[in-house]
């Protein structure tokens, strides 16, 4: 069995502007980089046998130390990376409403973004990334735990396929925070995977002053 650390990026720049962030690149908040300090903290006692993050900056700022921590390089990887916006990737929802308010409305109606020229689908974005995250899953040893970093809807997408929870269900269960954890097992005897913990922020309650 292997455990999964799936992890959501800490809070950045397009958060806080409201951006269908995708495949753009924003730096983390200072909140974000708080919000860091107290997930390496959480996890310092778990040794990671290897760090796995998408191309983002966000997302590798938000595991790196981690991965130094346990000696490891970052691997990078394109398929972790969050749903390709189309061609609003990048935009402000104020501004993509101004453009087509039907998409916000479909997203209020179904809970997924959809109908975004050029886009991806959320099940082209759960199938990638089920095919990833296997892929890590067999070329690591039994009995490890592994650390991926990943998006918001990439992250949704993924555990909804695992579960078959549809998007429309326990939508604040699944809808996944900043620094959220998520741990996944994997047993490759069965090729299974088995959700264990769902969207858990309780590091963020740790005072880093604290010894």
């Amino acid at each position: 069995m292997i455990n999964i650390y799936l992890v959501r990026h800490a809070q950045s720049t397009g958060n806080i502007e409201k951006r269908l962030t995708g495949m753009q690149n924003y730096e983390l908040t200072k909140e974000g980089k708080i919000q860091v300090e107290k997930l390496t903290k959480q996890l310092d006692s778990i040794q990671f046998e290897a760090v796995y993050s998408s191309p983002s900056i966000r997302v590798i700022d938000t595991v790196k130390k981690l991965a130094k921590k346990n000696n490891l390089q970052v691997q990078i990887l394109q398929e972790l990376g969050e749903m390709y916006f189309g061609i609003y990737d990048g935009y402000k929802w104020e501004d993509v409403n101004k453009i087509n308010p039907s998409i916000s409305a479909m997203h209020r109606k179904t809970n997924e973004i959809m109908g975004i020229p050029e886009q991806e689908t959320s099940e082209q974005v759960a199938d990638r990334m089920y095919e990833i995250i296997e892929k890590i899953a067999r070329e690591n040893k039994d009995n490890t735990n592994i650390l991926i970093g990943s998006h918001g809807v990439s992250i949704e997408a993924f555990l909804r396929k695992v579960t078959k929870v549809p998007f429309i269900e326990q939508i604040q269960e699944y809808s996944q925070k900043n620094t959220c954890v998520n741990i996944i097992e994997y047993m490759a005897n069965i090729n299974s995977f088995n959700l264990k913990t769902l969207n858990s922020t309780k590091h963020l309650e740790l005072n880093l002053e604290e010894e």
